[in-house]
Formats: structure tokens, sequence, C-alpha cells
């Protein structure tokens, strides 16, 4: 179950904008573009932080694809990541790089838990009060109706049954002229 955190969710999502855009622009801010893979690192997980950032469902989405238990997953496995990324990719030992993703990753991690993530449903699918959500309907263009619409003429008879189309059935099989 979700928490009710002290952070909103919009406020939680611009976070999430502005690290993907610090950790894809850190390695150049901060002067560590030597090493390649505290470098790649950085661009992977700002990316990372903007994908999320985009396909949640809350306020700050642009997708609105992601719901909140699953953004809530990902926010502590992003944060998790960052923490481990300096050792286990073997830049632990570079001050500037190994700071950043720790920093970042224990932020990362506070912020998770104290995020309010909205469970809310968008405004038109909300349910009525007392009432249970409603079922989901394909639209009218998917409906599949095998019954001819009143006053069409069916064609002509066939010997093999109705729904089949004989031998003698069409334009050039000597059918009913267009």
């Amino acid at each position: 179950m979700l928490r009710e955190g002290p952070i909103p969710q919009a406020l939680q999502g611009l976070l999430e904008y502005l690290l993907g855009f610090l950790f894809i622009a850190a390695p150049f801010l901060f002067g560590y573009t030597d090493s390649g893979v505290a470098t790649a690192a950085s661009i992977v997980v700002g990316l990372a932080f903007l994908v999320l950032a985009a396909t949640s469902s809350g306020p700050t989405g642009l997708a609105k694809q992601l719901g909140p238990p699953a953004h809530a997953l990902l926010d502590a496995v992003l944060a998790i990541v960052l923490i481990a990324a300096p050792f286990v990719l073997g830049f632990s030992g570079e001050a500037t790089p190994r700071n950043l993703f720790l920093i970042a990753g224990v932020v990362w991690l506070l912020v998770t838990i104290g995020s309010r993530y909205d469970r809310r449903l968008p405004a038109g699918d909300q349910p009525a009060a007392g009432g249970p959500a409603p079922a989901p309907s394909l639209p009218a263009t998917l409906a599949i109706d095998s019954t001819p619409p009143a006053g069409d003429d069916p064609g002509p008879e066939r010997a093999d049954g109705p729904g089949t189309v004989g031998p003698g059935y069409g334009p050039l099989g000597g059918g009913r002229a267009g």
C-alpha cells in the first residue's frame, strides 16, 4: 500500500525532470567527462529519470502510462541503482561522480519514501459516490455485429446455404449484376 507522504506528486515529478537534466549535464558541469564509465552511467541515469517522469500518470507526466505503484517501485529501484552504481561499475575511486551518485541516491530514496503517489482515477473515470468504478467498454467501432441492417438486400439465394459464397456468385461467376 502506498503511503501518503508530505511531498506532492507534482513536486516529485518536477524533481524527476530536474534530476534527469542534471545527470545528463553533470559530466560536463562537474568535469568528469574523462571517466567514460561514470559519464555513460550519468547520461543513462539522466535518461532513466526523464523517461520515468514522462511516462508517469501524475500531473507532470506526458504519456500517462505508468501507474502509481509501478512508479513508486521504479523510483526505489532507481535510488538503489544510484547508490550501487559507483561500486558496481567501478568508478568509486573518482570522488566527484561517486559523491554525486551517492548523495543523489540517498536523497532520491528519501523523496521516494516521502512522496504522495496519487491513486485517484483521472477526472472522467471517477466512480459514482458509493458505487464501484465503471467497467471499461469497447468503443463502438470495435463492436462486431453479425446481423445485417434492416432493409438490406441479402443477395441471391444460394444452394449451399446462407452466409456462404457459391461457385456462381460474383462478377465472373454469373452472379447478380451490380
